[in-house]
């Protein structure tokens, strides 16, 4: 029996080195997750295609890059965009995940690369997807953000109502050019 008790004990402080480890890389990667900010944050309605049936699809898109606030690299960070309707603001509606924000730790005072999260979820309507906006049955849509570095938990960095435009911003000016100008001056 006095033989179980003293493997017992280096085993049972083993467990609690470990369990004092993973706590302190919780709490150093909550640290890092209130250093963490959105910016660009911009939210579209992108055209998915027409079906056999001549049904349009659509489905809300955000944007955005994760700012690096902390006075360290900040590494692993995941990325939630969850879209709720109108109508039941409480329940998601759809959403998209990305397991790292970026390939390399972000810098301090740096910002990640361009994400883009698309909903698993579309919107269907014999209408053209522009004209879906003004259908009588819309219903507005939400999207918020989340992140979490690490083993943090999950914290909301952002929301946003989805604006009714398809394509992201800025696209207008190569669908519609200004052929005013010469380009050659």
């Amino acid at each position: 029996m006095l033989k179980k008790r003293v493997v017992l004990g280096p085993v049972l402080a083993g467990i609690l080195l470990l369990v004092a480890a993973v706590s302190c890389t919780d709490a150093e990667s909550e640290a890092l997750l209130a250093s963490l900010s959105l910016e660009d944050f911009t939210s579209y309605w992108a055209v998915i295609g027409t079906n056999e049936e001549g049904d349009n699809f659509i489905h809300p898109v955000v944007r955005f890059r994760v700012a690096n606030g902390a006075e360290q690299e900040v590494g692993y960070i995941q990325a939630m965009a969850v879209f709720k309707r109108e109508l039941l603001p409480d329940e998601p509606w759809g959403n998209a995940f990305t397991y790292s924000v970026s390939d390399e730790p972000i810098k301090p005072g740096e910002a990640s690369g361009l994400i883009t999260l698309r909903s698993d979820r579309n919107i269907i309507s014999k209408d053209a997807p522009a004209q879906m906006f003004v259908n009588e049955k819309w219903e507005e849509v939400t999207v918020e953000i989340f992140v979490r570095v690490g083993n943090s938990s999950w914290q909301n960095l952002g929301q946003m109502q989805v604006p009714k435009r398809i394509g992201a911003p800025g696209l207008e000016k190569f669908l519609n050019p200004d052929t005013s100008e010469d380009p050659n001056s």
